[in-house]
C-alpha cells in the first residue's frame, strides 16, 4: 500500500507506536493563557494530544481535525494510536489523521481544478462564439 512506503520513506515505521489520548482546547487555553487563539470553527476542532514516552515523561501535541474527518467525532478521554519519534518525543505521527488531511486537500483541490477548468471553458465559448 502506497501508505507503508510513505511511512517507510519517511522513517515513521521505526517511530514508538503508543496510545493517545485527547483532551480539550480548554486544556491548551490554560496551558498558553493570554497566547491563546481558538482555532476551533464550525468545520475544523482543535484539541490537546497527551502521551507518554518510553521513560513515562508527559508529551503534548496539538490535534487539528477538519469535520470530514472520521476523528472529528472523536471527545475529549478518548485514545488514538500515533507514532512518536524517540529523538524527539514531542513530534508525533497518526496515520488517521495524515490520510483524513490528504484526503480533504486531494477533493478540495479536485473541486478547485473543476471550478477552474468550467470558468475557463465559459470564458472560451464566450469568446468563440463572438469571434474574437
Amino acid at each position: 500500500m502506497l501508505i507503508e512506503i510513505w511511512e517507510r520513506l519517511r522513517g515513521y515505521d521505526k517511530w514508538v507506536q503508543t496510545e493517545a489520548r485527547i483532551d480539550s482546547a480548554e486544556a491548551i487555553r490554560k496551558a498558553l493563557g493570554k497566547r491563546f487563539r481558538n482555532a476551533g470553527t464550525g468545520r475544523v476542532s482543535a484539541d490537546l494530544l497527551v502521551w507518554k514516552d518510553q521513560r513515562g515523561k508527559t508529551h503534548y501535541g496539538a490535534l487539528v481535525r477538519h469535520d470530514t474527518s472520521p476523528l472529528y467525532q472523536l471527545l475529549e478521554n478518548e485514545t488514538i494510536a500515533i507514532r512518536y519519534n524517540p529523538k524527539r518525543p514531542d513530534r508525533y505521527y497518526c496515520r488517521a489523521l495524515w490520510l483524513s488531511w490528504a484526503a480533504f486537500i486531494a477533493k478540495t483541490t479536485l473541486i478547485t481544478a473543476a471550478a477552474v477548468g468550467f470558468i475557463v471553458w465559459r470564458v472560451w465559448m464566450i469568446v468563440a462564439r463572438r469571434g474574437f
